[in-house]
């Protein structure tokens, strides 16, 4: 088969094979593995630094707070652009500032470079979304998106045992180095990458303005207002998550004070609920292609609002544990249906400028039921909290299933045929 050039390609070179795939796959797993020996070391040096819980708090609020702050115009640059390129960029640019973090005496300026680098991920993640929707076939996307959450949950586990190994015998900086050299070697095997169409934006005629942002925004609305089906499921159901996220800030504090568990429970808790993550990416991964898009959105949501409510009901860890091993199954379920469903709804032409706006409004949410979530738990008791907020949750997502099951909506759900020649 000859290419644009004239070059002959075999099969397993073509744009989409899994040759490709799996370089993909490779460069943003050692990207995940360095995000988490770096939240492990950034917490621990920024307490070392300054003794202060609350200093430690302030960088989980970086990130929502940068993302709102990039989102506003990032869609429009990921649509206008090559996205490989962007994704290489955001690599090369987060390997700098983070290796820089040790640099710091200064509190403030390392939440300035982390606001910078929060910004830099809130460039890559769309741009992979919109990549990855390019360079993979529809019929082999849920495939695709099961092994990243394989890949993903892998990371979650393994990243913070090796931060544990690299601050046992080195220190936290040694491990912010680390994640930096992953950055860059992300960079590196994203660079053999095939570079793919940038879309109908992408002209290169029109310089990025105001009133071109303001445009991009009216196609979103165009298109939400054309296509409000699924866009609705979607931003809803990813409420629903970003609602349990919110919850997870208070975690701790329900462990600890509610349950009057020990510090040991509280990290055998996270243990179990990483292999949880893991074992249900497993599963995903060798079931995918018998599960049904809309029962792992319906089932996956319907099941982690479940152990959210199973966990605000727990008066001991056995019953805290289940919950939270229910929670790690079933998200790399719901996570998997939700990614192949808008992958699969939404224009790739339109995908970044999309993602962006509702990631804008997911963060913005995600700030503001944080703080709602830890003012009420000071006047209110946080189980009853968490268990008014989870069984919400269940509610919402039971509908939303049920409304996927209507055959009036059966097109929304539908997945390409897998072509009899496999990607190779």
């Amino acid at each position: 088969m000859e290419n644009s050039q004239g070059r002959v390609e075999q099969p397993g070179n073509k744009p989409g094979g899994w040759k490709h795939a799996g370089l993909l796959l490779g460069g943003v797993g050692i990207s995940n593995l360095g995000d988490f020996i770096y939240i492990v070391a950034i917490n621990l040096m920024v307490l070392n630094m300054t003794q202060s819980p609350a200093a430690v708090a302030g960088l989980w609020i970086i990130s929502p707070i940068a993302s709102v702050c990039t989102k506003f115009w990032s869609g429009s640059v990921i649509d206008r652009y090559d996205q490989r390129q962007l994704m290489i960029g955001a690599d090369i640019v987060r390997a700098l500032l983070v290796a820089t973090l040790p640099l710091f005496s200064s509190l403030w300026m390392m939440y300035a470079v982390m606001f910078l680098i929060s910004m830099s991920s809130s460039i890559f993640v769309p741009s992979s979304q919109v990549y990855i929707t390019r360079l993979v076939p529809a019929e082999r996307r849920k495939r695709f998106n099961s092994l990243q959450a394989l890949i993903s949950s892998g990371a979650f586990i393994t990243g913070p045992a090796v931060a544990g190994v690299l601050l046992f015998y080195l220190s936290p900086a040694a491990a912010i180095y680390v994640n930096s050299v992953s950055f860059a070697v992300s960079a590196l095997i994203l660079m053999l990458l095939p570079k793919l169409g940038i879309g109908e934006q992408s002209g290169g005629k029109s310089r990025l303005s105001p009133r071109i942002i303001a445009q991009d925004w009216q196609a979103v609305l165009r298109f939400s207002r054309k296509s409000g089906y699924v866009v609705g499921i979607y931003v809803i159901f990813q409420i629903v998550l970003v609602i349990g996220m919110s919850l997870d800030a208070q975690e701790v504090v329900f462990i600890r004070q509610v349950m009057n568990l020990s510090e040991s429970q509280y990290g055998a808790l996270m243990s179990v609920t990483g292999i949880g993550y893991l074992v249900g990416s497993l599963l995903v991964t060798l079931l995918a292609k018998h599960i049904p898009i809309r029962h792992m959105m319906g089932i996956g949501v319907l099941m982690v609002s479940l152990g959210y409510f199973l966990f605000a009901r727990s008066f001991s860890f056995e019953l805290a544990a289940f919950a939270f091993i229910l929670l790690g199954l079933c998200s790399a379920l719901a996570n998997t249906g939700l990614v192949t469903f808008y992958q699969n709804n939404i224009p790739v032409d339109l995908m970044g400028r999309m993602s962006s706006v509702i990631g804008l409004m997911l963060s913005a949410l995600q700030v503001a039921s944080i703080l709602i979530a830890g003012v009420v738990a000071e006047y209110l008791s946080l189980r009853l909290v968490y268990t008014v907020v989870s069984a919400a949750m269940m509610l919402v997502a039971l509908i939303l299933w049920i409304t996927s099951l209507l055959p009036s909506r059966s097109s929304y759900y539908q997945e390409a045929v897998t072509k009899s020649a496999t990607m190779k």
